[in-house]
C-alpha cells in the first residue's frame, strides 16, 4: 500500500515506478525477487575500506613483529574490517529503496551480466525457449531460480552477478 502524499510504502513493498513503463516495473519486480529468493547481502561502501584496513594491520605486524606481527595484525585487522562492515544490508531492500530515476541503470547491468551468464542455458531448454518469446530475462531468471532449473555453479555465479551492486 502506498501513501498517496508521500510515496512511502510499507515493508517489502518497492516504491512505484513512476517513469518506468510496465514491463520495466515487472523487471524490477522479478529481479527483486531473485535477490529475495538468494538471500543475498551486502555490506554498503564499506567492504573494501575493511578489506584495505585489515591488509594494512597484517602488513604493519609483518613489519615490526614478523610472523608474530603478522598473526596478531590479522586479528587486529579482522576485528576491525568486522566492525567497519556491520552496515549490511540485503539486496532486495537496497533495490527498493532505489531511487526511480537510478533504477534504469540498475536494471540494465543486471539485464547485460544475466544474458551473458544463462543464455547457455536458456537455449538449452525447450521450456526456457518457449519463455524466450513472452518474457525479459529478468522473467526468466526469476522462473530458472523459483523452479531450481538452475543449481550450484550457476547459482553461485547468479549470487556473484547480484552483487555487483557494490
Amino acid at each position: 500500500m502506498v501513501c498517496c502524499c508521500c510515496w512511502r510504502t510499507k515493508k517489502n513493498q518497492a516504491p512505484p515506478l513512476v517513469a518506468l513503463d510496465p514491463q520495466s516495473v515487472q523487471d524490477y519486480e522479478d529481479l527483486i525477487h531473485v535477490a529475495q529468493k538468494r538471500e543475498i547481502k551486502l555490506t554498503i561502501r564499506k567492504g573494501t575500506q575493511a578489506g584495505v584496513a585489515a591488509g594494512l594491520c597484517v602488513m604493519t605486524g609483518v613489519i615490526f613483529a614478523g610472523p608474530v606481527g603478522a598473526a596478531v595484525g590479522g586479528a587486529v585487522g579482522t576485528s576491525l574490517a568486522v566492525s567497519m562492515s556491520k552496515n549490511v544490508v540485503p539486496l532486495n531492500e537496497l533495490l527498493a529503496q532505489t531511487p526511480v530515476e537510478k533504477r534504469a541503470e540498475v536494471m540494465k547491468v543486471f539485464q547485460e551480466c544475466f544474458r551473458e551468464e544463462f543464455t547457455d542455458t536458456i537455449n538449452s531448454s525447450p521450456e526456457l525457449k518457449l519463455l524466450v518469446g513472452g518474457m525479459s530475462i529478468f522473467g526468466i531468471v526469476r522462473y530458472m531460480v523459483d523452479r531450481d532449473i538452475i543449481q550450484n555453479e550457476q547459482l553461485e555465479r547468479l549470487d556473484g552477478i547480484l552483487k555487483k551492486i557494490e
